[in-house]
């Protein structure tokens, strides 16, 4: 699927009551192709999607497909034979309707999310999802944001749709088991005065849930309503970068809880390393895509200081702890070749390999450590610190010298493979931060190592000849005359 192309959005303003009214009529029927096409004719850059048809919408996209055993075939009844008897009693034998999307209109609903990205801005968009109250690293005050209202929820899939609004966060959504087939409201008018709200990410019998393995963290039908969430922060990044000059997404930090306490950076990312290993583990080239895009909107992240730049590096690394050096390669030579990725590759290796160093092949989990100054060495990845709502471009990272980097290479004896990956990442990342940064941000002690053979020797030192890792002293000697 091409990465679809977006106007400048401009003012937008709320949907018509008889604009809306054209939809919520056919979705309380069922009609959910024909309320989703009459979406696409409304679709504008000057209105704005209403929040509870955001969720609607992704409710259908996310529903499971019908399996290809008893599913189908319940959908497909024969027509019942004249029954003799009351009007009543006839309409109770008359098959049920069903107001579970088909899988037709689950296609129509991601299609039209994608061609909403193209006409409207992302925070509009993301008003049907939930998210974290904001709290920003130099204010212990929430500040209270504008809830947007919701109409009353009459129709079965709108009130389904409440399950999305009652998560934690959006990555709750894809989660397989988030919404199972068959467990649709079937009737509107079957309405219990004993409404309570669902547990998100549970089922209703628990007793069967002790046997049931680990849902994955992507359902097998939720990759195109995922992909659908990266381009939302991805553009978020672009139009806060335009506005600030920091290319970070402030609706991806709002989906990562703030510390105990109310203030302070934010650091549990636990939920999307999740999804980001489980991209990595896929077959499919697009789906391992995902994972190294969603882990170059957390980088970004270090660009303001609401993101705790440190922790996030110790929880990359227990997660690369337990992942093949292929996986690992493939995902950081897969980032994009900026500074700030380049930095923070840097700084990750370098905690990675002093971990390992110091218990003995083992990653430790580091602890928080001081921001860095702004003005420090150009490794860093800072840039000049600018305030814009409570935001700075620091990322929190440590400088690394050309001889940290020849200690760490010429430090462990040891030839793990997972440590000579990352000796290739952190070398490569170092020569490329060297040949991007300005003639008077270069490490002048570079160029020495590069003249006297130092470098070379550590190269032939520490990468095997033969065996696991030789590919990596190869490709390094073919990019030395580069550098």
């Amino acid at each position: 699927m091409s990465r679809p192309l977006f106007t400048e959005v401009t003012e937008e303003r709320e949907m018509t009551r008889n604009q809306r009214n054209l939809v919520d009529t056919c979705f309380e029927e069922g009609q959910y192709e024909s309320g989703i096409a009459a979406l696409e004719l409304l679709r504008s850059t000057a209105f704005k999607p209403p929040p509870d048809i955001i969720r609607q919408l992704l409710y259908i996209a996310l529903y499971p497909p019908p399996s290809h055993s008893g599913d189908e075939q319940a959908q497909t009844q024969s027509p019942l034979s004249p029954v003799k008897g009351s009007p009543s009693k006839q309409k109770q034998l008359l098959p049920k309707t069903s107001f579970a999307p088909t899988a037709t209109a689950s296609g129509a609903a991601q299609q039209l999310l994608f061609s909403f990205l193209r006409t409207n801005s992302p925070d509009t968009l993301f008003r049907g999802l939930p998210k974290y109250a904001v709290v920003t690293a130099n204010e212990c005050a929430t500040r209270s944001e504008a809830v947007d209202k919701d109409y009353e929820q009459d129709s079965p899939i709108a009130r389904e749709a409440l399950r999305i609004r009652d998560s934690k966060h959006c990555w709750a959504i894809v989660k397989e088991g988030f919404i199972q087939h068959g467990k649709f409201t079937p009737l509107p008018e079957e309405r219990s005065k004993r409404r309570r709200k669902p547990a998100v990410g549970s089922t209703d019998d628990d007793s069967d849930n002790a046997f049931k393995p680990t849902p994955a963290a992507v359902a097998e039908h939720a990759w195109p309503v995922l992909d659908w969430l990266l381009r939302l922060f991805e553009r978020d990044e672009i139009l806060t970068e335009k506005k600030s000059g920091m290319k970070f997404s402030p609706l991806l930090l709002s989906q990562i809880p703030p510390p105990r306490g109310g203030c302070g950076p934010r650091q549990d990312v636990d939920v999307p390393l999740d999804i980001m290993v489980c991209c990595t583990k896929q077959d499919c080239s697009l789906r391992r895509s995902m994972g190294t895009r969603l882990f170059a909107l957390l980088i970004n992240l270090s660009q303001t200081t609401d993101f705790d730049a440190n922790m996030f590096i110790a929880a990359v690394i227990a997660r690369l702890h337990f992942s093949s050096p292929n996986v690992v390669l493939r995902l950081m030579t897969s980032l994009p070749k900026t500074m700030p990725m380049l930095s923070f590759q840097i700084a990750l290796c370098q905690r990675y390999l002093s971990g390992a160093s110091q218990g003995c092949g083992k990653v430790r989990r580091a602890k928080p450590q001081a921001r860095a100054r702004c003005g420090s060495h150009v490794t860093t990845g800072s840039a000049s610190s600018t305030k814009e709502g409570g935001a700075s471009t620091s990322t929190g990272l440590a400088g690394t010298s050309c001889n940290d980097v020849l200690a760490l290479l010429e430090s462990q004896e040891s030839a793990e493979l997972s440590a000579i990956t990352m000796k290739y990442v952190l070398l490569v990342a170092y020569a490329l931060i060297q040949s991007q940064a300005a003639p008077d941000q270069t490490d002048r002690g570079w160029k020495d190592v590069l003249l006297d053979g130092r470098l070379k020797r550590a190269i032939n030192n520490v990468f095997p000849e033969k065996g696991e890792g030789s590919e990596y002293r190869s490709m390094l000697f073919a990019m030395y005359d580069l550098w």
